[in-house]
């Protein structure tokens, strides 16, 4: 028997997400890639992950589950542009402007041109449905909420992703239940699987309930070559505003002016590539610094999700990088934030 659920999703901040194009869209394989990320991290076996997610190989397989994209086409469209002060800096207090640097850049030549992303508009929804094969079991379909539960509530897709945009929330989940020849929809937004979706206003204890809740589930083992959630992530809260952008601007302020302190050797434990080194720029390394806005009832939230090895866990920054001061990370987090939410 094929199980079903839709899951109602409401875009928080600008998603910047589409093909070779750039054109926005949404597409199911760069959210697959996302769950199938944190499944990793969570210590999610390899086994489970092709069960889970399919493989290519010379015995390859599609996978269990198959999600596909409702309502995309009622989703408005904008452009992302930065300000600017008289001498073509980018503004004092736009620290949004700072952390997508990459999303909006000027000609060089003609400081009046500008290279323009279109952006799926925030405070909209949109439905996935999510299928699983008559072969998944139960056990398969909360590893995978597990993965999903991570992916939303602590991630998030697209362009810039690491640094607060394309920050998706859930809505609601339903379970499509169907009997004789009609069809029914269960909420199970608050209980699905033993996980809660929807955060509430005591945060470190529902994002702490939850974690364990996955443990649980999951069974997870740490990966050699990959940072570990249970091991080398932490959580803290930045701030709280009734203003998304607020909250982008601020970080990205203290961001930039706590990497503009230090030495370019230094500042790649933030990420690579460094686009204006030599020694940097066709280096790749996802930062290990996500900055996550969520909303909680009336309000927003940011937090930052840092990832780094310790005794427990180990791993390696880049083959080719072998000395990485991995105490700033920790040295930005905890100077701009008071409240450590995981562990």
């Amino acid at each position: 028997m094929i199980k079903t659920f839709k899951v109602k999703c409401k875009i928080i901040t600008p998603l910047f997400m589409g093909g070779a194009n750039q054109q926005p869209e949404l597409r199911t394989q760069s959210i697959n890639g996302v769950l199938r990320w944190w499944f990793r991290v969570l210590g999610g076996s390899i086994e489970d992950e092709k069960r889970l997610f399919g493989w290519a190989s010379e015995k390859s397989n599609q996978g269990l589950v198959r999600i596909f994209i409702k309502d995309f086409d009622k989703l408005q469209k904008q452009k992302f542009s930065k300000e600017f002060d008289s001498l073509g800096r980018v503004k004092q207090g736009r620290g949004i402007n700072y952390l997508g640097f990459s999303l909006d850049q000027r000609f060089r030549e003609d400081q009046k041109g500008k290279i323009q992303r279109e952006y799926l508009k925030e405070n909209q929804s949109f439905n996935l449905k999510i299928s699983f094969h008559p072969k998944a079991t139960d056990n398969d379909i909360k590893k995978f909420f597990c993965a999903l539960w991570l992916a939303f509530n602590l991630g998030n897709f697209g362009s810039r992703a690491r640094r607060g945009f394309g920050s998706v929330m859930i809505e609601e989940i339903f379970e499509i239940i169907k009997e004789n020849d009609t069809q029914k929809e269960k909420n199970i937004t608050n209980n699905c699987f033993g996980l809660d979706f929807i955060p509430n206003s005591e945060l470190k204890e529902w994002i702490n309930k939850n974690l364990q809740e996955i443990q649980k589930v999951l069974n997870p083992k740490p990966r050699d070559d990959i940072p570990y959630v249970f091991n080398n992530f932490e959580i803290y809260l930045f701030n709280q505003d009734n203003n998304w952008e607020n909250l982008l601007n601020k970080a990205g302020e203290e961001y930039k002016n706590f990497r503009r302190t230090k030495r370019l050797d230094d500042r790649i434990v933030f990420g690579l590539p460094i686009v204006g080194d030599r020694k940097y720029r066709n280096l790749r390394r996802a930062s290990l610094l996500i900055f996550k806005v969520m909303k909680v009832i009336s309000d927003y939230v940011l937090l930052f999700v840092v990832s780094k090895p310790n005794d427990n866990h180990k791993f390696k920054f880049h083959p080719e990088i072998q000395n990485v001061k991995w105490n700033l990370l920790s040295d930005f987090v905890k100077n701009k934030t008071k409240t450590k939410i995981f562990p």
